[in-house]
């Protein structure tokens, strides 16, 4: 454990290393160097195509076209109901030992 002295050593020696700081001075110009590159606007092949989807006509006509291909979509390949055949089921039942067996069947005798 360290006693209270040496505590007391370590926080004097912490705040002493504040004593040398100034404040810090940016170089000449920069804001006005900053403010100007924000202020230049860049035409890049990204801009401006974000700059024509973001038009409210391609932006709405791209809408339809998604909602229109969807429909086509869900109408034309709509999966038609499968009818379920018997033979098929009791090959199933079979294989799992899945027979129907009801109290009738075991208290029924054959004619």
């Amino acid at each position: 454990m360290r006693t209270k002295k040496q505590i007391e050593q370590e926080a004097d020696k912490t705040l002493n290393s504040f004593d040398g700081l100034h404040r810090a001075a940016p170089q000449p110009y920069l804001f006005t160097r900053v403010k100007a590159r924000l202020m230049r606007k860049e035409k890049n092949a990204w801009s401006t195509a974000f700059s024509f989807l973001s038009r409210p006509t391609v932006a709405f006509a791209m809408i339809l076209i998604a909602l229109f291909v969807n429909a086509f979509l869900f109408f034309e390949f709509r999966a038609e109901p499968v009818q379920a055949s018997g033979e098929g089921a009791q090959m199933f039942a079979n294989e799992y030992n899945l027979t129907d067996n009801t109290i009738y069947d075991s208290t029924v005798e054959p004619e």
